[in-house]
Parts: C-alpha cells; structure tokens; sequence
C-alpha cells in the first residue's frame, strides 16, 4: 500500500504543481496511533487454558486458512505483504531476494538482517522460506497457488491480490487481526486516507493522466480497474476504462499502443520502467524512435514522468500484478 499510494501521490503532486493554485502545505504524517483497545485481540491471543487461540478464514482462491494467534513470523513472498508489516511496524521473517525491503520507505539497512528467499519471483526456494521458520507465508493470486503443497509442512500459505485501495485496506486491517497490531493498522489507514483526501481535494479536474509501464516498447496501462487507476479516477480525469475481467482474475492492467494512447492525448504520462539491470535504458527513452511518441500531447509539454521502480524480482512482480 505504501509503495502504490507513493506513485499515487507523487502523480497527483505533479499535477497540482502544474496549477497557479497549488496547495503549499501538505498533511503531515505522524507516527501517533489511533486510540484502540485492544484487549479482544489480547484475549483472542489465548485461551482460558492459556493455549494459542486459531483463527480460520478464507484467501482470495477460496482456499480455509487456520493459524494459531498473533502470527509472529510472517514470510513475504509477494510485496504487498511487505507493504503491510513495515505500516504495521513489524519486520518479516523473510522476504525475496531484490524486492523493496532494503527501499529508504521500508526497512533501509535493516533489511540487511531479514531472512532471504532465493530462486525467482515464480519459483521462491522452499527451503529458504523453511529456515525462516514463518508461521505465515503471504503469496501473490495468480503466481504462488502452485506452492501450497510444498508448503503444507512448513507454513499456511495465504494468497492475496488487492485490486483496489479499499481491499488493500482490508488486507492491512486483516494483517492487524492476525498480528496483534489492530491499533497500528488503523494509524495507517488514517494516515493513508489522510493524505489521499487531501491530494484529492486539491488536485485539479480538467487533467488527463495516464500509467504505463513496461521493460521495452511492448508497453501496458493502469486502467481505471487497477489499483493505481482507480485511486486516480477519484482525483482527476482518467479517459481508460477498465478490461473487461477475464474470469474473474483480471486487475486492471492491459497491453496497450501508442496509437490508442494518442486518441485520448494525455496531459501527463507517468512511467514506470521494469528493469532487471540498474543500467536499463528508461521506457521513456526508447519510445523516442517510435514518431507517434513526440505528437503526445505530454511529450510536447514536457509532462512525461519516470517513477523510481526497482528492478529485479520486484519489477517481475508489478508487472505480474498489474497485468494479471
């Protein structure tokens, strides 16, 4: 959620600094926690015996999940749960190797020091994932499924793939449940819709901007049925409907072209190049060749944006994401 509503913000920040009437002060974020009790989590926690008390619920994938409460050690496959402990203050047992953990937002060089899955981002090393010994596995919908059974004596694998800010709310607070943290689950959310209600106040109307992200020209889109799109949706024009979903599994992304692009002609285009070498030449970059690219509107005007992306297994990862 951090990572996502990051991009979200420094998108719509680009778009109001282009307005005479740009806000100067912006909500500050505080580390006070929102006053919570939590003795139901505590009580939860054990039982008049004093034996760990489980919780049962369902994945994304139907699939029943049982863990003994709080879950301790969590394992992150996917970044979205790294998104989640870091808001919730609390460090993985183990995460991919190259993701975002070592990211100056998450863990900087504490990373250093969290367990290390190795293999790929589709085939995370079993026994890496074993010597961390998680209580709890979080894998993404649509990669991990396959791993649940070798899995099975080490850990419940639980699957997830928010496709909108309200489910990656969810998912934190179910986070919070799980882990004890209700109180810093709800600080987060607030910060989180703090910020964003005030980007969404300020930010202007009668701009046209667009994601895209890519490793070469081969290029897709955040429509508005993907997480990014839709939070951007709610704070100023954006002309791309979602797909529609392919059984259900589909969130948001879409292979696109430069002659679709020039159609709508966005204001501003903000690019995320997925990368698998720190010396990856920008999507921006090679897009020059192609001459529909200088007749875009954004490009004349010099609105075309890089984001930060990492690269590695976390750029495999957005790109699954976000065309899944």
């Amino acid at each position: 959620m951090r990572k996502r509503l990051g991009i979200v913000c420094l998108i719509i920040a680009a778009l109001i600094s282009g307005c005479s009437s740009a806000p100067q002060d912006q909500p500050q974020e505080t580390g006070t926690e929102t006053a919570t009790d939590r003795t139901d989590v505590e009580e939860a926690a054990s039982n008049a015996e004093g034996k760990s008390a489980e919780a049962t619920f369902k994945d994304v994938t139907g699939t029943e999940i049982s863990v003994d409460l709080p879950v301790e050690k969590v394992a992150c496959l996917t970044e979205i749960c790294v998104d989640a402990l870091v808001e919730l203050g609390l460090k993985p047992a183990a995460v991919t190797a190259g993701g975002l953990a070592p990211e100056p937002e998450f863990y900087g060089e504490e990373a250093a020091s969290l367990g290390q899955i190795g293999g790929s981002f589709f085939e995370p090393n079993l026994e890496d994932i074993s010597l961390a010994g998680p209580d709890l596995v979080i894998g993404l919908e649509g990669t991990h499924e396959g791993l649940r059974e070798g899995l099975a004596g080490i850990a419940p694998l639980y699957i997830v793939q928010p496709r909108s800010m309200q489910e990656s709310i969810e998912f934190l607070q179910h986070m919070g449940q799980l882990t004890g943290r209700i109180a810093e689950a709800e600080a987060a959310e607030k910060r989180l819709l703090d910020k964003f209600n005030f980007y969404k106040e300020h930010s202007p109307k009668d701009k046209t901007a667009l994601v895209m992200y890519g490793s070469d020209v081969n290029f897709g889109i955040d429509t508005a049925g993907s997480l990014v799109g839709s939070m951007l949706a709610e704070v100023t024009q954006y002309p791309w409907p979602a797909p529609e979903a392919d059984g259900g599994h589909q969130a948001g992304g879409m292979a696109y072209s430069l002659e679709k692009v020039l159609e709508n002609d966005p204001d501003y285009i903000f690019v995320e190049t997925f990368t698998f070498s720190p010396d990856a030449q920008p999507l921006s970059e090679q897009f020059k060749t192609n001459p529909l690219w200088s007749r875009l509107r954004a490009v004349k005007n010099g609105q075309v944006h890089e984001m930060r992306t990492p690269y590695g297994p976390a750029a495999e990862e957005r790109g699954r994401s976000a065309s899944y």
